[in-house]
């Protein structure tokens, strides 16, 4: 077991620097999602940094344990902050996806909001998001993603094809425990699912505390030791099941969860399985 595991740490270090796309088998996929500065979401009171600024942090973790990471930020992070996004994206383990322009904080996804109950609003106004995300990564980064995840998981039956049709070639919004791999969505598009439980709605973090919160928002949140061994144990099952385990952990929850002891951890674990981006997977 020692040999095997040994040998697969050798692995993972030399794939970091390996721009290629891998076969399907026992691997895993850590991904994280990152929002704008002005962004006012659950964490963002209980620390002094933005997530692009702890990004970094995480990022560097990740090296260590020679993981490919891939980061879904909003076309507004790239704006707020494009020296330290245009950073990001030189790292060699990192990869970039969309993740919405402004995660639904502009005026017209409010407005949507309220006339129809979804910040999509209408086909034309999640097209327009779409591309100037795109655009907007390109223009900071000077990379043209691939990769793309909702904000929320929130998407609508024309989302796929107008994914495809902005050129994106994955999406990872779809949470499912019970999916082993990548799905074919429509042409050129695939799906790959997050198939191991993601933190913002298991951990206790933030305002969701006991003592801050009231008791039924908690319901089925635990400490982020407990959901790191659980992850550990769904990861480990995903594995042995010869299947992808796709990760969701977001650098600010795992900061204002311990300063991020617990994610280094679990880059400990997940060092000798092979990793991929979400665009590195081979169908």
């Amino acid at each position: 077991m020692e040999k095997k595991r040994e040998e697969g740490r050798v692995r993972v270090c030399e794939l970091v620097s390996q721009p290629i796309l891998l076969e399907l088998f026992s691997m895993i996929c850590l991904t994280g999602d990152v929002h704008q500065r002005s962004y006012r979401g659950t964490d963002t009171p209980f620390s002094p940094f933005s997530e692009v600024e702890l990004t970094i942090k995480y990022a560097k973790i990740a090296a260590r344990y020679g993981i490919r990471i891939t980061l879904f930020l909003t076309g507004k992070a790239c704006l707020e902050e494009p020296n330290d996004v245009r950073n990001i994206a030189q790292m060699p383990h990192c990869e970039i996806g969309g993740h919405t322009f402004a995660a639904f904080r502009d005026p017209w996804s409010r407005i949507y909001r309220k006339l129809f109950r979804t910040p999509w609003g209408n086909e034309s106004h999640q097209a327009r998001d779409i591309v100037k995300t795109i655009e907007t990564i390109h223009s900071v980064t000077g990379h043209r993603i691939s990769a793309w995840r909702n904000h929320s998981y929130l998407q609508t039956v024309e989302s796929p094809r107008l994914l495809e049709a902005a050129g994106i070639q994955w999406v990872s919004d779809d949470v499912n425990p019970t999916k082993r791999s990548w799905e074919p969505l429509s042409g050129n598009l695939g799906s790959l699912p997050i198939n191991v439980q993601p933190d913002h709605e298991h951990l206790l973090h933030g305002k969701y505390q006991i003592g801050k919160s009231k008791s039924s928002k908690l319901v089925g949140r635990v400490s982020i030791s407990e959901w790191v061994e659980q992850v550990k144990g769904e990861v480990q099952v995903i594995i042995d099941d010869g299947g992808l385990a796709t990760i969701l952990a977001h650098p600010l929850c795992m900061e204002v969860a311990d300063g991020m002891v617990a994610f280094e951890d679990l880059c400990r674990f997940l060092q000798p399985f092979p990793n991929c981006w979400v665009s590195g997977v081979n169908p």
